[in-house]
């Protein structure tokens, strides 16, 4: 049972190494949210891509609270759950992005612009019902839960501290997007990234268990 522990846990970090680098890419390469942008094999691609790295990030969330299970408590679970909500939810927005958005836009214009704009902050002329209460919820999972894990895993001294600091602070920083505009906030994106990719590392070569 150790020894399957152990390799979930290597191949949970490569999952996280994918992570951080498809987190850290796609904000480089992601489409302008606008109706233009929906139909293109551009959009299909990095839609595509945020569906698998939701699933990693998933994978690899699971391994690094697995490693310090033991010692991160109460408030390293409750950060891990708050943070696997959230990439659930990411999950869901990207499937509605590859897959639902295409088939709609000719009859919904509307209604897709209004749904692109729910990050970008803009107001819809239509109702978009619950995608309107949960994309800030998304919002405080991602920050909350992060800034959660990371001080446990902080507290737990198991990964390196600062990787803990790097954790917490990935989440706080999403705060700058009120005075950020987007699309230029995704930049806010990589700590989250680099973070992973770190832990993720540490999980690949980890000698332990």
């Amino acid at each position: 049972m150790k020894t399957a522990g152990m390799n979930f846990k290597k191949v949970a970090g490569v999952f996280a190494i994918l992570a951080g680098i498809l987190y850290t890419v796609i904000q480089f390469i992601h489409p302008p949210e606008n109706l233009h942008s929906v139909n293109s094999s551009s959009w299909q691609i990095v839609a595509c891509l945020s569906i698998a790295m939701s699933l990693f990030f998933l994978i690899g969330i699971i391994g690094i609270y697995m490693k310090q299970v033991e010692k991160v408590g109460w408030l390293g679970l409750i950060g891990f759950i708050l943070f696997s909500l959230f990439w659930l939810i990411s999950m869901s927005f990207s499937f509605i992005e590859a897959f639902v958005y295409p088939l709609i836009i000719d009859d919904a214009p509307k209604f897709v612009e209004g749904m692109l704009g729910l990050f970008g902050e803009s107001k819809s002329s239509v109702n978009l019902g619950v995608f309107t209460v949960l994309a800030p919820i998304a919002g405080v999972l991602y920050m909350l839960g992060s800034l959660l894990l990371g001080i446990a895993t902080f507290r737990a001294k198991v990964f390196p501290r600062a990787a803990g600091i790097l954790f917490s602070f990935a989440g706080v920083v999403t705060l700058a997007t009120a005075i950020i505009p987007h699309p230029y906030d995704r930049i806010l994106a990589l700590p989250m990234g680099v973070v992973f990719i770190w832990l993720g590392y540490i999980l690949c070569f980890d000698k332990e268990g």
